[in-house]
């Protein structure tokens, strides 16, 4: 039998904190019985791009795709900054990577633009979507069994997911695309003190 899989999306936000190389490598080492995949946030790259459509109006369709142009530049950032982790941007990719030494960091837009192309259900071309919601269908099409959100906030020790968006915790797109996944958590990456949040 596979080991579990969990899927592991790193906000954004820990991008440019100094402390991000050990903390995540000390989160990665305690979970070396999973088959684990990274997804990252998009960061102030995607900021940037949020800027220039309040601005300039760029509109949906043109911010999402762009968006995700970011989270693939922030997904070499993070394998650039913790040397354990290799890019992938295909599902086939990860049981090579798994098999190897290295840990597979996701580029999430050829995958997405797959799921526009040939699904019923793609997530929305909006800002309602950030990357928790882009890990969730990651975790939801890998059939994980689990989904871990690290950010540079805490949440209350259980919460239900639909509470988590109304306080900005997850996006508000993230209840229903996170709901096939059976364990979904948040940590506080930048406090190793603080217990795994559950969201319910």
């Amino acid at each position: 039998m596979p080991p579990p899989l969990l899927v592991a999306k790193v906000g954004g936000s820990l991008l440019n904190w100094n402390g991000l190389t050990d903390a995540l490598t000390t989160f990665l080492d305690r979970r070396r019985d999973h088959r684990l995949v990274l997804v990252v946030g998009g960061g102030e790259a995607v900021d940037a791009i949020r800027s220039l459509d309040r601005t300039h109006s760029l509109g949906d369709p043109v911010s999402h795709r762009l968006a995700l142009r970011g989270m693939d530049l922030t997904a070499h950032c993070l394998a650039a900054i913790v040397p354990s982790l290799v890019v992938v941007d295909a599902i086939a990719e990860l049981p090579s990577v798994w098999n190897g030494p290295s840990l597979p960091v996701f580029a999430p837009r050829l995958f997405l633009d797959q799921e526009d192309r040939t699904v019923d259900d793609p997530l929305p071309h909006s800002w309602a979507v950030t990357s928790d919601s882009i890990a969730a269908r990651l975790a939801v099409r890998l059939g994980a069994d689990s989904l871990v959100l690290l950010k540079s906030t805490a949440a209350p020790a259980s919460i239900p997911r639909d509470q988590a968006a109304s306080l900005g915790l997850v996006d508000p797109t993230f209840p229903a695309a996170s709901l096939p996944i059976p364990r979904v958590t948040l940590l506080n990456l930048r406090d190793a003190r603080l217990p795994e949040s559950s969201l319910l």
